[in-house]
């Protein structure tokens, strides 16, 4: 009489423990394709445009709301349209700064967007740099402004893009370090080497009044972007050739 229900019991548990299995399994992948999602594939004859950049290139402020569609690379596509490749080379959580806890410099996404030739490349990193610790001013302009020869050096047009707005988050990002260092940086590193800038921040802070978490671009600012960009790019001096 008690076999069958130890039996029944063990069944149970070992249930559970499988669909457990299965569901940790499955958060892992996910989790690990959302940190690392898959680098962008190229396509010919085509303006190859390389969005470079942390999670507001990669759009996790629209993760769950069709990112690849609603993040602003992927508005910039439909913007721009058919003549144009937006590659979306965005990784969560990473810094410009190689010393900051989560360098761009160490994803693929960093050497397959100079590998991609890009004919356009456009750079928004600096709000994790202003996160914890990380931060160093003199650190940061220097490399923001090697980080940006990479790119020259390979014949791409080179647009610096300011961080957004920030708001109070829980995620350590500091705010006033964006608004009162972070940008001014970028803008004197575009100006001291004649790259074109996308004042990011001037425009979101003028019109967005909150981020839900406080730091990630919405789908409403996330067109917003994608709009000023594509402003940009058509304004700009230099009209590239498709990449063969």
């Amino acid at each position: 009489m008690i076999r069958p229900v130890l039996s029944d019991a063990r069944r149970r548990i070992l249930t559970a423990a499988a669909s457990v299995a299965l569901l940790v399994g499955t958060i892992a992948v996910m989790y690990r394709r959302i940190m690392y999602p898959p680098v962008p594939r190229l396509g010919e004859d085509r303006i190859r445009v390389a969005a470079v950049g942390d999670s507001n290139t990669y759009g996790a402020g629209v993760l769950f709301r069709g990112r690849a569609r609603r993040a602003y690379p992927g508005r910039l596509q439909r913007i721009l349209g058919d003549r144009y490749q937006v590659l979306n080379y965005g990784v969560n959580r990473r810094t410009l700064q190689r010393d900051g806890d989560w360098p761009y410099d160490e994803t693929p996404h960093a050497a397959a967007s100079l590998a991609s030739q890009p004919d356009i490349a456009l750079i928004m990193l600096g709000s994790n740099d202003a996160r914890g610790d990380n931060w160093n001013p003199e650190r940061y302009a220097s490399e923001l402004a090697d980080f940006a020869e990479r790119y020259r050096a390979r014949g791409a047009t080179v647009f610096l893009l300011t961080p957004p707005v920030a708001f109070e988050n829980r995620r350590g990002v500091d705010e006033r370090i964006i608004a009162s260092e972070v940008a001014p940086l970028v803008r004197r590193v575009a100006s001291d080497l004649h790259i074109d800038l996308i004042d990011v921040f001037e425009v979101t802070a003028r019109t967005v009044t909150s981020h839900r978490d406080g730091i990630h671009l919405g789908a409403r600012s996330s067109a917003l972007v994608a709009a000023t960009v594509a402003g940009a790019i058509r304004l700009s001096r230099r009209t590239p050739t498709p990449t063969p």
